[in-house]
């Protein structure tokens, strides 16, 4: 029995370090297992905490993954994706081992995603491309192991890793790739699973899948700024074609990051657990190098929660949920000991985690004030962005108005040119047509001689035609007679020779005679015949020759008709195209009476009525042509009527262009001789009355002229004058309001000025159409009053004020004082003193004189060092821009003058000879002289120059002056030790009663000064009290002339 017991006992006695071990792995236990449990709901945040600072105190994963691998990560897909969650989670921001520790187990988790891998709905993908995830991570910093878990690294680091190697460069690049490509396609198959409706964010099992990609988005954002620097680096050394697939697969991968960032910005289960980039709208260019220095690097950021109500290890303590996960029974003993009580925690222990956990809450009340701050500033800048985009819009409305109106003026004046054009191309057109008129009167007429000719010509040729065939009748008849006339001569021949009969012969006689006598008519005939072709070959060629001219008539009439119908087009095209430019202009002027609303409707009006008389016009033109004729001579002369009457005109207006420009220039001489003038007295309040009293001048001047004709030059001169000393009245009232410390006066002063500017302005408007009311020149005359009035009152108010250079001048003439009053102290202690009182007198005035000698320097060191910021009115206007300054150095200069006064009384009442004799006070004075001289060194300080060689010599005056007051209190000190030893109480001689008494009565004595200083330390809490709160109200603003 004793050998079996002996090792129980030998077992049962562990050592601390063994307990604390065996504690740790039961707390990592239970937090592990919490975090990794086969409900459908996120990780709890403290469980992965827990765990994280389990790897950080054990300084490696060990433990993790011995609890890891025995879990169900093969039986349940929610255990599985829940442990690569939480292995994601350990090997960014658990301890640095954990990526060594981990390496060992990438098998494990490659099997583990191709076991899922087979289910191909739900959580099965996702396991699967998770797995792949950390295998790819793993090995990457296996390859890279001076890549933190985080993946977060300066440009410094990323050389440094690289050595500054193209190569190295190039393989990273290529690593990181496939790094991101892993993250993106885990993030798409996690939203394809979710599905389009937003929705499933709020719902535990979309959390559960959305919490995984939380360091994600983390990782993500460091790679892609890794990417972009080497890419930048590569594209510096290696030619472009080089990098094309480089180029190619960051875009891609900017595209999916890009929509990835902006889906996940939109989901409502994001919106208090990270704020994630915004990537700009094209990625960078890595051909321009100048494109690196805009680069900004994309920033995931994650709020501190703050920590749960019940602490992180005692919820771990809560057991309930998993005896149903503990399936093994390996399992059920490491939890056999949970019904034990736990043990009492350490205090030093729960006074860390007190202060951790108030440490943590103080970080995330920071960030949520830095983030509230940031919200502020940024909502600021929007609203001045808008600002400054409404302020431009309104000013681009004002240019597009001013540029209608001028539109509108000038058609307006173009209108008239219009006008006259087309009466002088309606009296070309006049004249034209009465040229076309008598041309085709000239061209009928010669088109009807010419018909007439014709038809001679015709008559002419018939009659030829019939001479011919009465010629050839003729010719044909006379050959017949001939022939008989030669036949009858041969007959008579023959009746010769035959002798035949003297009748017959007669009667052949006879006939001869008669054919003679027709062949002597037909001779005849033959010679009427040719008299009649000669005419008719005259006629012929008169013929022609007239034909020729008159086809010359024709052709010339013809051309010249052809060019007055194309004069006539031409004129008829000009007159359509200036009807088409009058009704577009028109049509503008509708335009700009729709675009500007009433201001131009009278304008549009007269526009309309004049176009509408031009339609009248033209159309009465068209209608009595011939009266228009007539009445030409009239119109010339009107014509030259009215040019006489132009020319009458514009001689008038350069006459009142001439004495307008000579009145304004007297106007302008007149200011600029009041400005010298001004700049000779030197004196803003008289310039601010001068000025006040010309407006008004000015104005009661406009107002007198009810209309502006004829008095042109009073007006132009007059409103010169008003603009420009209104404007100086008002620069002179925001000088004002910039350097009064009196915020109410300052803004009623603005508010005043702006009325008077405005009325002054609507009453210089209104010269534009006229003369304004005299109840607007009235008013504007009494703001102009009113502001003067109350601008001088502020400025006496302000000049009424003591300055800091008067104060710091009493200061002076003060401690000046002072000194020769103890200087006089100290002669009359060695006149009348002796022996002790006259050492402890004598020490502790020259230390007085000392320490006022030192504070008399410091004084004039300090008005020394005021002096150099400026002359006196540079001074007095920034004395008045800084009222809180200038009133603390004030009060400084007064605390010195009070503890110079303090110290003269003290030291008079300890030496002089009416005095208490106590010399405490004296120190008392000149800790207070120090500590006064200290704040006016303070003051001084604070808007001294820099480089102000009289701040060197402040400051070893300040020195000089605490050196001086030690020494008063050492010889305060010294001379108290010395009478105390004078007034010592030799008790040689003393009896017992006697020795009694006394000890009764300094027992007596001691209580009656312990009274006393409770009752005086009472009082100078109350005192104290009342200074403190009286400072304030004086800060405030709550006292005048030291009351309340």
């Amino acid at each position: 029995m004793a050998s079996l017991s002996l090792p129980r006992v030998l077992q049962l006695k562990k050592n601390s370090l063994d307990a604390e071990r065996e504690q740790f792995e039961k707390f990592q236990t239970l937090a592990i297992q919490k975090a990794i449990n086969a409900n459908e709901i996120p990780v709890k945040e403290k469980h992965v905490r827990s765990t994280i600072i389990g790897t950080f105190q054990e300084q490696s994963a060990a433990t993790y993954w011995m609890v890891a691998l025995r879990l169900p990560l093969q039986d349940n897909r929610i255990v599985a994706w829940k442990f690569c969650h939480v292995t994601h989670k350990l090997l960014r921001e658990g301890h640095p081992a954990c990526l060594d520790d981990s390496q060992r187990h990438i098998g494990m988790i490659e099997n583990l995603g191709k076991l899922w891998v087979h289910l191909r709905e739900g959580y099965g993908k996702l396991v699967h491309l998770y797995c792949s995830l950390l295998v790819c991570k793993l090995k990457f910093h296996a390859r890279n192991p001076r890549f933190p878990g985080h993946m977060q690294l300066t440009a410094d680091e990323l050389d440094a890793i690289a050595e500054n190697d193209v190569n190295n460069y190039f393989q990273i690049c290529v690593e990181l790739f496939d790094y991101m490509d892993e993250i993106l396609s885990l993030q798409a198959a996690v939203f394809d699973s979710l599905g389009n409706a937003r929705a499933n964010s709020m719902t535990a099992s979309g959390q559960c899948r959305l919490a995984a990609l939380i360091p994600c988005a983390q990782d993500s954002s460091h790679i892609y700024d890794c990417n972009v620097r080497l890419l930048f680096r590569l594209h510096a050394a290696l030619p472009e074609d080089t990098l094309v697939g480089h180029r190619a697969r960051f875009r891609q991968q900017f595209k999916k990051l890009s929509s990835f960032y902006k889906h996940a910005s939109n989901l409502q289960y994001y919106r208090n657990l990270l704020t994630l980039p915004v990537l700009p709208s094209e990625p960078p260019n890595f051909l321009l190098q100048s494109d690196f220095g805009t680069y900004v690097a994309p920033v995931v950021t994650i709020p501190e929660l703050p920590p749960d109500e019940v602490d992180a290890v005692g919820s771990l303590i809560d057991t309930s949920d998993t005896v149903s996960q503990a399936t093994t029974p390996d399992q059920l003993d490491a939890f056999d000991t949970r019904t034990t009580p736990s043990p009492q925690p350490d205090p030093v222990v729960e006074r860390d985690k007190l202060i951790e956990h108030l440490q943590n809450e103080l970080k995330r009340l920071r960030l949520e004030r830095t983030q509230l701050v940031q919200d502020r500033n940024t909502m600021l800048s929007s609203m001045r962005e808008h600002c400054t985009r409404l302020e431009s819009q309104l000013h681009t409305t004002k240019t597009e108005l001013e540029e209608e109106k001028q539109k509108a003026e000038i058609l307006s004046t173009q209108t008239p040119e219009i006008k006259q054009k087309l009466v002088e191309t309606e009296e070309k057109a006049k004249v034209t047509d009465e040229k076309f008129q008598k041309l085709k009167g000239a061209y009928t007429q010669l088109r009807e001689e010419h018909i007439t000719l014709i038809r001679q010509k015709a008559e002419v040729d018939k009659l030829a035609a019939s001479l011919r065939a009465a010629a050839a009748q003729h010719e044909s008849a006379k050959q017949a007679l001939q022939q008989q006339l030669n036949d009858r001569i041969k007959d008579v021949e023959l009746l010769q020779q035959s002798s035949s009969s003297s009748e017959e012969i007669d009667a052949y006689k006879t006939e001869i005679a008669d054919l003679r006598a027709q062949i002597e008519l037909s001779r005849q005939k033959e010679v009427e015949l040719e008299t009649l072709r000669a005419s008719m070959e005259a006629l012929e060629i008169e013929h022609k020759t007239a034909t020729a001219e008159q086809l010359e008539k024709i052709t010339t009439t013809a051309n010249d008709l052809r060019e007055t119908k194309e004069i006539l087009e031409v004129i008829k095209r000009e007159k359509d195209e200036r009807e088409t430019e009058l009704n577009k202009v028109k049509e503008e002027l509708a335009g700009f009476r729709e675009k500007s609303g009433d201001e131009y409707k009278k304008v549009v009006e007269e526009k309309e009525a004049a176009l509408k008389q031009v339609a009248e016009l033209t159309q009465q033109h068209l209608q009595e042509k011939e009266d228009l004729l007539q009445h030409n001579t009239v119109l010339e002369a009107d014509l030259t009527a009215v040019k006489m009457q132009l020319e009458e005109a514009r001689r008038e207006l350069e006459t009142q262009k001439s004495k307008v420009v000579q009145c304004a220039g007297e106007a302008a001489l007149e200011v600029t001789q009041e400005a010298l003038a001004a700049l000779e007295r030197s004196n803003p309040q008289e310039t601010n009355r001068t000025a006040a009293d010309v407006a008004a001048k000015a104005l009661e001047e406009l107002s007198k002229h009810t209309d502006l004709k004829g008095h042109e030059e009073t007006a132009a001169r007059s409103a010169i004058l008003a603009a420009h000393n209104t404007a100086q009245l008002s620069a002179y009232v925001a000088e004002l309001c910039g350097v009064s410390t009196d915020m109410a006066l300052s803004d009623k002063l603005h508010n005043d000025c702006r009325t008077m500017l405005s009325t002054t302005k609507q009453c210089l408007e209104s010269l534009k159409s006229g003369a304004a009311p005299n109840a607007a020149y009235a008013e504007a005359r009494r703001h102009v009053q009113d502001v003067a009035a109350a601008a001088a009152a502020a400025d006496s108010a302000a000049a009424g004020l003591r300055s800091v250079d008067d104060e710091l001048a009493d200061m002076g003439a003060a401690i000046e004082d002072a000194a020769s009053q103890i200087e006089e102290m100290l002669a009359a202690s060695r006149a009348g003193d002796s022996g002790v009182k006259l050492e402890v007198n004598g020490k502790i005035l020259d230390a007085c004189t000392t320490l006022m000698g030192a504070v008399k320097i410091l004084v004039q060191d300090a008005r020394k060092l005021q002096n150099e910021i400026g002359d006196p009115k540079t001074r007095q206007k920034m004395y008045r821009k800084n009222p809180q300054w200038s009133e603390g150095l004030i009060s400084a200069a007064k605390a010195v003058v009070f503890a110079a006064k303090l110290l003269v009384s003290s030291a008079d009442e300890a030496v002089g000879a009416g005095g208490s004799g106590r010399v405490e006070g004296v120190s008392a004075a000149a800790h207070e002289v120090a500590g006064s001289t200290a704040q006016l060194v303070a003051a001084s300080r604070a808007r001294a120059p820099p480089a102000a060689p009289s701040l060197a010599r402040l400051a070893a005056a300040s020195r000089s002056v605490a050196a001086a007051a030690g020494a008063v209190v050492a010889a305060v000190r010294a001379g108290s030790a010395l009478v105390h030893e004078q007034e010592a109480l030799d008790t040689s001689a003393l009896t017992l009663t006697a020795t009694r008494i006394l000890e009764m009565e300094s027992k007596v004595r001691s209580l009656e000064l312990e009274t006393a200083l409770e009752a005086e330390r009472s009082r100078l809490a109350a005192l104290r009290k009342r200074h403190y709160h009286l400072a304030q109200m004086e800060e405030n603003g709550g006292i005048t002339n030291g009351k309340e």
